[in-house]
């Protein structure tokens, strides 16, 4: 064998190509960046959500919660003669309704009787005998507001009264059916007020309301008695010159019957215009709350309620009362 020098043993030694780079490094590098793409891809998704919902819903921090304004209720309280005027008053702590909550209006509208009523003229005077068959048929009335309550009222609504009226040179005429469910009255003259009956407060002069009650001012109360031992009655108050309503001088000559129904009673009577110092014509106008009291405390004079057919009825205030109209 021939021996070779170290340089003639491979001719190729040095020049031999490089080995390549491991596989699993340039894998690597690609996870890598398909990762970091997709997390933009992300954050951009997340951005655009948040845009979208920060757009559609309410700052409720800054949203305005509309309170609704409670009316202010009364209490009224016991005055003289025919008592109840209202004065004291309490304050119902409002409420809030949530933006989007607020129900549908459910409210149905009180028919509101008229504060203007009409007495017609008669051409056939009625017997005053507590029964309407003799009555023409004259437009009926109805005293619906509450005006006061003591403080034994339990709140029940068990009185009615509807009402109409007519006259003649003579009298006022009046026709009164009272709903009931349970009849108390247990007073005679000044007093008839404390339990179940009707009264009117009339103004003769609308003129002359500024200063309160005068003497031209006056209230006839009328009683049906207790259908027992206690008859039918009426009484006369009028106004004085100092604002105040007192026993009438010369008391009263009212002719009125009443009569007991399955459901209450009735009252007629006939008011001479005497007692009003008043003279009837056409056309004349009158001021006139009609009343009716309710006393549902057997045996007791209280009187617990009245409803008349003007809601600002008060005592002493004619200025509230309605006007009667004398056709």
């Amino acid at each position: 064998m021939t021996n070779r020098s170290p340089s003639q043993e491979d001719p190729w030694e040095g020049l031999e190509p490089p080995e390549p780079e491991e596989k699993s490094g340039r894998t690597t590098i690609l996870i890598v960046g398909v990762l970091a793409a997709a997390l933009c891809v992300v954050g951009v998704v997340l951005i655009g959500v948040y845009l979208l919902l920060s757009n559609s819903t309410p700052d409720v921090s800054t949203t305005p919660i509309a309170v609704p304004t409670l009316p202010v209720t009364g209490t009224p309280t016991t005055g003289a003669a025919a008592g109840n005027n209202p004065t004291a008053t309490s304050v119902i702590a409002p409420t809030v309704t949530l933006p989007g909550n607020v129900p549908p209006a459910t409210t149905v509208p009180t028919p509101v009787p008229p504060v203007q009523v009409v007495s017609s003229r008669l051409n056939t005077t009625p017997a005053i005998d507590g029964s309407l068959a003799d009555w023409p048929a004259l437009t009926t009335y109805r005293s619906a507001f509450t005006v006061f309550t003591a403080d034994s009222w339990d709140g029940s609504d068990d009185v009615e009264a509807t009402w109409r009226l007519g006259w003649d040179d003579s009298n006022l005429y009046i026709a009164v059916e009272v709903t009931d469910n349970l009849h108390v009255q247990t007073q005679v003259g000044n007093q008839i007020w404390r339990g179940d009956g009707v009264d009117l407060q009339l103004d003769t002069n609308r003129s002359n309301d500024a200063s309160g009650l005068n003497l031209d001012n006056f209230q006839i109360n009328l009683s049906p008695g207790n259908f027992s031992d206690i008859p039918p009655s009426a009484f006369r108050f009028q106004g004085t010159t100092d604002g105040n309503i007192l026993d009438a001088p010369g008391g009263h000559h009212v002719t009125l019957a009443a009569q007991k129904t399955a459901t209450g009673y009735i009252i007629e009577a006939a008011i001479p215009w005497s007692d009003l110092n008043f003279t009837p014509s056409v056309g004349a106008v009158l001021g006139l709350a009609l009343n009716v009291n309710d006393n549902d405390q057997a045996g007791q004079a209280v009187q617990e309620m009245m409803k008349s057919h003007v809601s600002t009825r008060t005592l002493t205030r004619p200025s509230g009362w309605g006007t009667m109209v004398l056709q």
